[in-house]
């Protein structure tokens, strides 16, 4: 007989490596559409903010360059560039050469995507607060911890 949970993964058959890790799947992808909703609202994607949070605390005033943007977000050089042609188009990110290697771009916010970022965060940690309150504040740092365990032992 078939155990299947509301989302119609199959349980209670000792593979718990695919129970869990569709279950993972479907939790990310719950998460994914409901921060993409509220971030439409500011004609953002997830991958925007992400890339405008990390130029915006991690590069400061120095900025970052596209390839350290990519590093710190796991992401293709190919899929960085169209982000960044994107926020650029948008204006929300500026790119200049480096003064030591001009064929080195630095990329740093603009005052219109630090406003726009300032304008979403209050509502953007609301939304994750909601969403993670479904855990105890206990479950909340077990899944941290198991995350990070997970990650670690992905080689990241």
């Amino acid at each position: 007989m078939n155990n299947l949970d509301a989302f119609g993964v199959e349980t209670g058959k000792g593979r718990y490596d695919e129970e869990a890790f569709y279950q993972f799947v479907l939790v990310y992808t719950l998460l994914f559409d409901r921060i993409s909703k509220y971030l439409d609202r500011f004609d953002l994607t997830p991958a925007k903010m992400n890339v405008l949070m990390v130029i915006k605390h991690q590069g400061g005033a120095e900025g970052l360059s596209q390839r350290e943007i990519g590093q710190r977000l796991l992401v293709t050089a190919s899929n960085m560039t169209r982000v960044l042609d994107k926020l650029e188009r948008e204006k929300l990110i500026e790119r200049a050469g480096r003064l030591e290697d001009r064929r080195v771009k630095v990329v740093r916010i603009s005052k219109k995507g630090s406003q726009i970022l300032d304008s979403v965060w209050p509502g953007y940690v609301k939304e994750m607060r909601t969403l993670m309150n479904k855990l105890s504040s206990d479950d909340q740092k077990n899944l941290a911890g198991i995350f990070k365990k997970w990650l670690v032992g992905l080689g990241n």
